[in-house]
């Protein structure tokens, strides 16, 4: 299916079990049921909005689960205060209080992009444009104040339902988590040392490398803050995550095939070194060690594993001697409250005022036709807005079939359901399967996660908002039009005016790959030091990418358009090879005896080298002078057979860049 349709296959993936995404889909089950009931019995309003907190604070483990919701309190409570003060100074002026309103919006929009707390700052936007809406259809003051101080209602109790569910009830505790990430990448990689396993072992990369261990880091950050106070601990899981993480980029060299009965026993050797190694790390203490493994072959993505293993004796011993160890701050805990360039890249203010207008141009409108029902075309306006042109291309996609199939659901249950029930476990057997699908899907990958909130916010507004069953379409036709309508404007003013293209960041990011993995040919060290950060480097590359190729060019002339945004997965995917082939070369030559013959080779492509960061950084070179030594026969296969995939990888990237 991944050949024929890559798209199918790509949604096949996102939307398929993983460990974890049952439980969650659980919990948040669990709280939604609960906020239905409580809701529909004690006649709070804004349950679909109710509903929406619930999934965003139900998070991958309560540690994140915790601080989403802490966030959302402050930043819910701090926003209403904001509205209230400013209905209370500008009521008898609406200019005024359209104005201020406004500048409260592009202040909240600039630091929801500049500060590490963002979701705060998203959360006093959404209420200052939302209390616009209402201040339109109030009839008088009094009750004006009581629908914006339900909405601090609607929003805090369903958290404090949402902690409590996932606090005692089905808690995801992130040291469970980082040993099973631990213990799958470990086993995985058992399994690469199968000899069944050729496939595996050629589409194992870098970039997959650098994703896994972006996860178990993750997971260690998650950790530590939930136990702060354990450093033995701490002190365990970062070597534990160090050794992991070199033996899963050691892993991405191993040979295609295994051929000869040393090299069999090694593999076979290592596979068990590992499940032991597996064992020690999950369930040993800190004090445990491994036995270091004993090869018969040469070949050496063998013996760079059996060293990483060996190591990690080294390692505990190391942290065994050191007194009062502590581990070391991490480099945000002395951050500032504004990123560092808040104020000197003018992107930040440019998408705030672009995020503004949208959201003037939608109001203008809902004001000029008076159509009340469609006060969603300003929040779709925030909601899409998203830093870089592929990022808000993709939330507007997955918010329109959101949209689109919640309407369904909705439309389906107006016609067909509602008029069939009339107990509020009857509105529970209609709503709890879409509240299911939905949270499946946006406990999935970023790719689709917002889709299923989308479903369920829509379903809700056009099912949930009355306390008695719903019979008219009115409220599934003005939700849908007003999603369409603010996408629509919110796409062309972010696409036409400065579009924020992120094709130049990746080449960026990239040009700084190359250059630290260039340094690994002349340096061991440096090798064994840089090769996570590179592999994590390209992960994220590889996420630029995907954005980019969703970037939409229907509005450009052609030819202007830089080319090298417009083939940027061409050119990660001749770097990636380029870069792999680097690690291999390096892998190689630090195994070599005699290491002259090899640097002799190393100073040959030394000028090509020097092209390839040329092109990177956005300057043309000319194919005449493009020189490819030919390695020593004095060296081993394995290095030429290196030599002659770097050489082959630079070919292909000179040549696909010749185009461009």
């Amino acid at each position: 299916m991944g050949t024929t349709f890559p798209a199918m296959s790509d949604l096949w993936i996102s939307v398929r079990p993983y460990p974890g995404r049952l439980n969650h889909v659980l919990r948040a089950m669990v709280a939604c049921t609960i906020v239905v009931i409580m809701s529909q019995s004690l006649q709070v309003p804004l349950l679909a909005l109710s509903l929406i907190t619930v999934f965003f604070v139900t998070q991958t483990n309560v540690v994140v689960t915790r601080l989403a919701g802490i966030l959302f309190i402050v930043g819910c409570t701090f926003s209403i205060f904001l509205s209230l003060i400013v209905l209370k100074v500008t009521w008898n002026t609406p200019f005024l209080r359209i104005l201020i309103s406004f500048t409260l919006f592009f202040v909240s929009v600039f630091l929801m992009r500049t500060t590490k707390i963002g979701v705060v700052f998203f959360v006093v936007a959404i209420v200052a444009i939302y209390t616009q809406s209402l201040v339109d259809i109030a009839s008088d003051s009094e009750t004006l104040v009581r629908e914006i101080l339900w909405v601090w209602v609607a929003v805090n109790y369903p958290i404090a339902v949402t902690l409590i569910i996932n606090s005692l009830l089905m808690p995801v505790e992130p040291e469970i988590q980082l040993k099973r990430a631990i213990g799958k990448q470990l086993s995985g990689m058992a399994y690469l040392l199968s000899a069944d396993a050729t496939s595996l072992r050629r589409q194992n990369s870098l970039s997959q490398a650098g994703r896994d261990i972006q996860t178990l880091y993750r997971l260690l950050r998650y950790k530590t803050m939930r136990d702060k106070h354990s450093v033995q601990k701490a002190t365990h899981n970062l070597a534990a995550i160090a050794i992991v993480s070199e033996l899963r980029t050691a892993s991405c060299h191993l040979p295609a095939s295994f051929e000869g009965e040393d090299v069999l026993k090694d593999a076979e050797t290592l596979r068990n070194a590992l499940k032991q190694l597996e064992l020690m790390l999950i369930n040993g203490g800190p004090d445990w060690q491994t036995e270091s493994p004993v090869l018969r072959s040469t070949e050496p993505a063998f013996i760079a594993i059996a060293g990483i293993i060996s190591s990690y004796n080294k390692k505990v011993a190391a942290a065994e001697n050191k007194e009062n160890t502590r581990t070391p701050p991490s480099a945000d805990a002395h951050a500032g409250f504004l990123i560092k360039d808040a104020f000197s890249n003018d992107h930040y203010v440019f998408f705030s005022l672009k995020t503004l207008l949208s959201v003037a141009v939608c109001y203008l409108f809902y004001t000029a036709t008076d159509w009340s029902g469609i006060h969603t075309i300003m929040l779709s306006c925030l909601i899409v807005a998203q830093p870089g042109l592929g990022n808000t291309q993709r939330k507007i996609i997955l918010r329109l079939v959101g949209a689109a199939i919640g309407s369904v659901f909705a439309l389906v249950t107006i016609v067909y359901l509602t008029p069939r029930i009339d107990t509020l476990f009857g509105l529970l057997c209609i709503v709890l399967p879409v509240i299911a699908l939905s949270s499946w899907i946006s406990a999935g990958p970023e790719n689709i996660s917002y889709a299923g909130v989308q479903i369920m916010f829509t379903f809700a507004l056009a099912t949930l908002e009355t306390f008695g069953p719903v019979t008219g379409l009115t409220e599934v036709r003005d939700r849908i039009v007003g999603i369409i309508l603010g996408i629509i404007v919110a796409g062309l003013i972010h696409t036409l005016i400065r579009p924020e293209r992120e094709g130049g960041v990746m080449l960026q990011n990239l040009g700084a790959l190359f250059d630290e993995a260039r340094s690994w040919l002349y340096s061991a060290t440096r090798h064994n030091e840089t090769r996570q950060k590179v592999a994590t480097g390209l992960a994220e590359c590889e996420d630029i990418a995907a954005r980019v190729a969703i970037e939409p060019t229907w509005f450009s002339a052609e030819g202007s358009h830089d080319q090298l945004h417009q083939h940027s997965l061409s050119i990660l995917n001749a770097i990636k090879n380029v870069l792999f082939y680097i690690d291999r070369v390096s892998f190689e030559k630090e195994h070599l005896k005699n290491q002259e013959p090899a640097n002799e080779f190393i100073w040959g492509i030394q000028g090509n080298m020097d092209k390839i960061a040329s092109v990177l950084n956005g300057m043309a070179v000319s194919d005449g002078d493009i020189y490819y030594p030919v390695p020593d026969s004095v060296l081993p296969d394995s290095f030429r057979d290196a030599a002659k995939g770097l050489e082959e990888s630079q070919r292909h990237f000179f040549s696909l860049t010749s185009t461009l």
